[in-house]
């Protein structure tokens, strides 16, 4: 049987439409119904096998839901929620995908009355975007946080960790703040460094590029008005994780600036190992 009778996504791009076909996939869901302001895009997923309903609205969508997943930028995702929970039954499970938690949750606490919500952030993804790049595999083996409040009931949070869990995800809980903490570190500053980066090469010098560059932009080829509002959003930990790094710069800049090739083989050093430890060798 499936898990799910009905699902609601709000916004089929690459995560709502990844989470879609991984529950097609695996049979976990009845019906799902994908929400989204373009008409013909919608249409265009329910073609494709994503989806089973479409709409403009997120209201009569989530009408008798069992589960709402909110895969719109950060700063969307509260109304978007809220606006689902005027249909919504007591039952019901919402969840996001942001890469943002402490101003979301701050947004949505104690002003849902129907339903609770557990935020969520899939790390997951790529510099792509829209349905045509979903991938039923996409979280499998990938970590997910989920960051209940305080107050959120246990059985909401045990509901959300199974939620990814069926999807193939490993599933990690941490607090808003801490989350917002860590991912200004390990997403947002290399998405600023990335963009900087590609920025600050001279036009005359493009076709000069090779895999190195490459490796370290790619990720600045993302959607821009969607990073703006995750740095906006995030952007005390942001500035806190540009200042550390600017240190770290700073200790490039000497080492450079004196010759000092002792300092020089310790700074690569010590990227090397984070850099292995982190994602092997």
């Amino acid at each position: 049987m499936p898990q799910w009778n009905r699902v609601v996504i709000i916004g089929v791009g690459l995560l709502g439409g990844s989470i879609a076909l991984a529950l097609k996939q695996r049979g976990l869901a009845t019906c799902i119904a994908g929400v989204g302001r373009n008409a013909q895009r919608l249409q265009q997923a329910q073609t494709a096998g994503l989806i089973d309903e479409t709409y403009t609205d997120i209201e009569p969508a989530a009408l008798d839901a069992d589960l709402v997943i909110a895969c719109t930028p950060v700063q969307q995702i509260a109304a978007d929620i809220l606006s689902a929970t005027r249909w919504a039954k007591s039952s019901t499970l919402f969840t996001d995908v942001g890469s943002t938690k402490a101003a979301i949750i701050s947004e949505l606490q104690g002003k849902i009355s129907r339903g609770t919500f557990v935020g969520s952030h899939p790390l997951a993804g790529s510099e792509k975007s829209g349905f045509e790049n979903a991938r039923a595999d996409l979280f499998e083996n990938r970590l997910t946080l989920i960051t209940p409040s305080e107050n959120t009931p246990n059985q909401a949070v045990e509901q959300t960790k199974a939620f990814w869990n069926s999807l193939g995800a490993q599933v990690r809980e941490m607090s808003p703040p801490q989350h917002d903490a860590v991912l200004a570190v390990t997403s947002h500053l290399p998405h600023l460094v990335a963009s900087a980066l590609a920025a600050n090469t001279p036009q005359d010098h493009l076709d000069f590029v090779a895999a190195g560059w490459r490796d370290c932009t790619r990720i600045a080829a993302g959607d821009v008005e969607l990073w703006c509002q995750i740095l906006r959003e995030n952007r005390r930990p942001v500035l806190q994780a540009v200042e550390n790094f600017a240190k770290v710069l700073q200790s490039w800049q000497t080492a450079l600036e004196n010759d000092q090739p002792e300092q020089i083989l310790s700074l690569l050093e010590s990227g090397k190992q984070i850099r292995d430890q982190a994602v092997g060798n």
